[in-house]
């Protein structure tokens, strides 16, 4: 019998702009980057989570598996978007048999689809702050047609699915495990993809209030496209700092990025303000870390630091693990790093499945 027990999962995110892929090699105490790539995918390929365009999604992430020389084939992948609920709700004290006994009822008030249509899980938080005989616990569901889209993918893609997780939770675990020293603050990670930004707060690294804003990075790219009469690759280039085919100068091209990112930074500080008002014990707050794409884009950061007058910073999933640099070019990786930390905490996940 062969225990598979602590072996890393190939970590694959398919997001709505990007197919990435993340090889983690865990030596005991830290990891070790094995394998890095992405593949652009075409727009709308990837709309709020869903799936429109099959082949083209399987034939980025086979090729670019072989590209990489990709030998592992047991993955964890992730599904975002409006079919995904995540809800912090609160029910009376009882041991974690009886939720599984209780959950689909507790879930019906909560979940706007079938509770026949979704698959539900949960994690208890602990006990209630303002009444100690009851508890908080985080619900999730997804709607079953979802799952199994993405199952499809991945299967036709050559791979096996161990685990599928949820965005928001996989972005958590980058962080937790790339800011260990940060876990006591009221953190707000803030991923900002092609089509989605979801929005997570953790308060001492336990999810607190969770948001999806169905609009991101492509959104700005759309809008420098009839400002500067662009096809879609240079606006993407003038999005990310590099005017190709831009015939304004270099302050004109970045006023016009500031005003186009301008809807993305006020939804995300009307989410935070939200927690804000609706928090229990006047919780704040006290540092944004930015993720995904729009990560990238020049000044969002500072943009957001105006807007909301809160510490924000780029992520960086790759800070406690080691970066071989015979096999990786640094400059590189760190370029593009923010659009890894979903992939990098689905790389991070044990296979703890045991096989015979």
């Amino acid at each position: 019998m062969l225990f598979s027990k602590n072996k890393t999962l190939l970590g694959l995110n398919i997001g709505s702009g990007y197919v990435k892929i993340v090889e983690l090699k865990d030596s005991g105490s830290v990891y070790t980057l094995s394998n890095f790539g992405m593949a652009a995918l075409p727009v709308d390929a990837i709309v709020d989570g869903t799936v429109m365009d099959t082949s083209a999604i399987i034939n980025a992430i086979t090729n670019l598996a072989a590209n990489l020389k990709i030998k592992k084939k047991r993955i964890c992948t992730s599904i975002s978007g409006h079919s995904v609920i995540v809800k912090k709700i609160t029910l009376p004290l009882m041991d974690e048999s009886t939720i599984e006994e209780t959950i689909h009822q507790e879930a019906t008030q909560h979940i706007p689809y079938d509770i026949n249509d979704v698959n539900l899980d949960f994690q208890i938080l602990g006990p209630n702050q303002t009444n100690s005989d009851n508890m908080d616990v985080i619900l999730v569901a997804v709607k079953k047609e979802t799952i199994n889209d993405y199952l499809m993918l991945v299967e036709d893609a050559g791979f096996i699915p161990v685990v599928v997780d949820v965005d928001t939770f996989a972005l958590e675990n980058s962080y937790e495990y790339n800011y260990e020293e940060e876990e006591k603050k009221i953190v707000a990670l803030v991923d900002v993809g092609a089509n989605l930004t979801c929005i997570n707060i953790l308060d001492e690294g336990v999810t607190c209030f969770s948001r999806n804003i169905t609009s991101g990075s492509r959104l700005i790219t759309e809008q420098l496209q009839k400002r500067f009469s662009l096809n879609y690759e240079n606006a993407e280039l003038l999005k990310l700092g590099s005017p190709e085919g831009c015939k304004a100068d270099a302050g004109t091209a970045l006023s016009a990025i500031n005003e186009a990112a301008f809807s993305i930074v006020n939804e995300i500080t009307k989410a935070i303000e939200f927690f804000h008002t609706s928090a229990m014990n006047e919780a704040r707050v006290e540092k944004i870390i930015l993720s995904g794409g729009g990560a990238k884009i020049p000044n969002i950061a500072q943009s957001i630091i105006k807007n909301t007058g809160i510490e924000t910073e780029i992520i960086d999933p790759f800070r406690n693990i080691i970066i071989p640099e015979k096999n990786f070019d640094l400059d590189y990786i760190q370029s593009i790093a923010p659009l890894a930390a979903v992939a990098t905490g689905l790389a991070l996940r044990k296979d703890e499945v045991v096989r015979k």
